[in-house]
């Protein structure tokens, strides 16, 4: 009995197994069983299948299997009652003229379905071969060829691993669409394939296209307006006219473009990179939250442009004087690199709205010919700098934050570490300060870098603190000009370098260094008048291992100050001029200044300098120690008080020099030391009484005096200097 019951069921589930079985097949609809044949027209079985599959009560397939079949026209419209899936195996391949097709009609059309899913590795061949460049002048904007695929009002799907090949026209438009995918997607024409954008979207709303390959007559991925929360990453683009959002702007009642994300992909041969393009004369509209990051350009023409003053084939003449009225802002360009083909590597040209809030940072491109890669920018305003350094002071990985050619004005900066990871600005611009100062305070900088590790500060562009308009008035001789703000101020920095930058008319000090460690000022220059009153070069102060080499200083005041408590300071290849020449000190005008130590001055040159190396210390100081201070290898050329030692420094008669220094000065060398003077004393070292310089050696000095007051002479008071050999002017006479 217990056999025959199991045999029963054995069999009820058999019949069971059978019945899901045939009921799951028979929701397969395969265009050969409606009659479609190979190498012939399937429009009429292709039809039918769809009605069948799109009426079905549940999931359903289409199925194009291997072969090649011929398709006048097909238009699929939903809704469907339930999911569909559409599988290309084969070649769908369309007429090869245009013939029947109105203004914006699609080869392919499916619209107005949820849940469709196109896939399989077949092609939509268009045929387009013959439409290219006959029926498509420039003049026209093809409007009466087919677009390979539209996709219309289609939510909640996926284009997968399937190729359109050879459009007459777009190879895809989506429109009205949401949540659409295409994933592994290929996209071939030739070249010259005229308005064959791979991918058209617009007015859609959560649209991602990944790692797919697009290679084709026109744009890659056009953006259309109203297009919204749009990824890309990992496609390779090109040939073509690379990734664009736009045009935007030549219609009426266009809606905005919103949060575009294009990343980790890559153009090669194309003619554009990545841009945003608006026709000029154009109508309001916005396009806003526009990202650009990790792309890789191989060989690509326009690497990365903003045009706002886009006009194909001269069509907008009459509009030619008015400006685009598309407001473009939020805009990012970070991490790109590679090659490209013309030496313009980045052009931002913005509209009558200058572009708001655009950040740079991370380029890298290497022009193909010959010499380097520029920048161009027309009405950008850049994020601004405090935004963009909270960005990327935050990145968990290196970051470049970098500001592109053109002048920017900047009331005020103080970018804060501690950082997450290493960082670098790229200044490539001009940074412009207010040109009057009211609102700073004592000691405050104008650009402020702040407990920041790993810092490289470089590109080759300018910081213009604007202090001509101060210089003079509100800085005094009795005065420290304190109220003034320092152009670029670094505190607490460690670990970095600062090359290839420009401070250019200081208010103050140009640059200052106090705290720090391990920096390197390399081919920096600093830029201001003879008559530009306390404006220091480079001054530093409380600081250890600082280099500064192969630099230019040009100003009013020492072309390099060291303040209290400099360690391990060296400054080699530095022509310094005009200017106060390079001093230590002054010291000792404060309480409880720390000791300098460890100082060298080498291979440097001095042109037209109020006075060349000195040692300088207040009378009636505080003690204080200096000592290895060392000066050689330098070239004077006609320059005043070429090696000083001043103990007695008291700038305009405000200190009693009736009390001596009490700052030690020991182990103090100048070597080498040779050129010209316009000063009948070369060597004059004066120290303290109460405190004589100690080892002090004088070696190999050979400078020539130019001026009217006999011959050239040394003096020196409470020193007994070592000399070693050729000694002009000669040893010192004590006074």
């Amino acid at each position: 009995m217990d056999l025959k019951r199991n045999t029963i069921d054995a069999i009820i589930a058999l019949l069971v197994f059978l019945m899901i079985s045939v009921s799951v097949n028979s929701l397969t609809f395969d265009v050969t069983k409606y009659g479609g044949k190979q190498n012939s027209d399937i429009s009429q079985a292709l039809a039918v299948a769809w009605k069948d599959a799109c009426a079905a009560p549940s999931s359903a397939k289409i199925v194009i299997p291997k072969g090649l079949y011929k398709l006048r026209k097909g238009y699929f419209m939903g809704p469907c009652k339930s999911p569909i899936e559409f599988e290309l195996e084969g070649t769908l391949q369309a007429p090869s003229t245009a013939n029947g097709f109105q203004k914006g009609d699609g080869w392919v059309t499916f619209e107005r379905i949820n849940k469709l899913s196109v896939y399989g590795s077949g092609t939509f061949d268009g045929q387009g071969k013959n439409s290219w460049g006959t029926q498509c002048a420039r003049t026209n904007y093809c409007g009466q060829l087919p677009v390979n695929i539209r996709l219309n009002y289609v939510t909640n799907s996926v284009i997968k691993s399937v190729t359109s090949l050879n459009s007459k026209q777009f190879h895809y438009i989506v429109y009205g669409g949401e949540n659409l995918s295409f994933k592994n997607v290929k996209i071939i024409a030739p070249e010259d394939s005229w308005t064959t954008d791979g991918i058209h979207i617009g007015r859609s709303t959560n649209i991602t296209v990944t790692d797919s390959i697009i290679k084709t007559g026109d744009d890659c991925i056009s953006i259309g307006d109203g297009t919204k929360k749009l990824t890309i990453t990992r496609v390779t683009c090109g040939p073509g006219h690379g990734i664009s959002v736009g045009s935007l702007g030549r219609y009426n009642n266009e809606l905005p473009v919103q949060s575009i994300y294009v990343r980790d992909c890559t153009f090669k041969g194309s003619t554009n990179g990545v841009r945003i393009k608006t026709w000029q004369g154009s109508q309001d509209s916005i396009a806003t939250d526009m990202h650009f990051e990790n792309l890789m350009m191989y060989n690509v023409q326009n690497p990365i442009i903003i045009d706002q003053e886009y006009c194909p084939w001269n069509t907008c003449n009459n509009v030619k004087e008015k400006p685009s009225r598309v407001k473009l802002s939020k805009v990012s360009f970070k991490n790109i690199r590679g090659t490209s083909a013309t030496a313009v590597g980045v052009k931002l040209i913005c509209g009558g709205y200058s572009c708001q809030n655009v950040e740079i940072s991370g380029i890298d491109l290497k022009y193909n010919g010959n010499g380097p890669t520029k920048s161009v920018c027309k009405n950008v305003k850049p994020m601004a700098l405090s935004n963009a350094w909270k960005q990327a002071c935050a990145s968990p990985t290196q970051s470049e934050l970098r500001i592109p050619k053109g002048t920017f004005k900047l009331k005020r900066a103080t970018l804060n570490g501690p950082c997450k990871a290493p960082i670098k600005i790229n200044l490539q611009g001009t940074l412009q300060a207010p040109s009057d100062p009211a609102g700073f305070k004592d000691g405050d900088g104008w650009v402020t870098f702040e407990r920041i590790d790993k810092l490289t500060l470089m590109g080759g562009g300018s910081f213009d603190g604007q202090g001509k308009g101060v210089w003079g008035k509100h800085c005094s001789q009795g005065q420290y000009c304190s109220k003034l703000p320092i152009n670029v101020r670094f505190d607490y920095v460690t670990n970095s370098i600062i090359q290839d930058v420009i401070s250019r008319d200081s208010k103050q000090f140009h640059i200052n260094v106090l705290g720090g460690q391990n920096i390197t000022f390399s081919r920096v220059r600093v830029d201001a008048p003879e008559d530009s009153a306390n404006t220091d070069g480079i001054h530093i102060g409380r600081s250890n291992g600082v280099n500064i080499i192969d630099s230019i200083i040009q100003t009013g005041d020492d072309c390099v100050s060291l303040g209290d408590g400099s360690k391990q300071i060296t400054v080699r290849n530095v022509t310094c001029g005009p200017g106060h020449g390079f001093s230590i000190g002054s010291l000792g005008k404060y309480k409880d200044e720390k000791p300098v130590e460890g100082v060298l001055f080498k291979g440097c040159t001095m042109k037209n300098t109020m006075n060349g190396v000195r040692i300088k210390t207040w009378p009636d100081s505080t003690d204080g120690l200096a000592s290895n201070m060392h000066f050689e290898d330098i070239n004077m050329e006609n320059v005043g008080n070429p090696i000083l030692i001043d103990q007695e420094y008291c700038p305009w008669n405000n200190c009693n020099k009736k009390v001596p220094s009490k700052i030690k000065l020991s182990n103090v060398s100048f070597k080498n030391i040779h050129g010209t003077t316009t000063s009948s004393i070369a060597i004059n070292l004066i120290c303290s009484s109460g405190y004589p310089c100690q080892n002090v050696a004088v070696e190999n000095i050979d400078l020539k005096y130019n001026g009217p007051e006999g011959r050239i002479t040394s003096q020196c008071k409470n020193v007994k200097p070592k000399t070693i050999g050729k000694q002009n002017p000669p040893p010192c006479i004590a006074i």
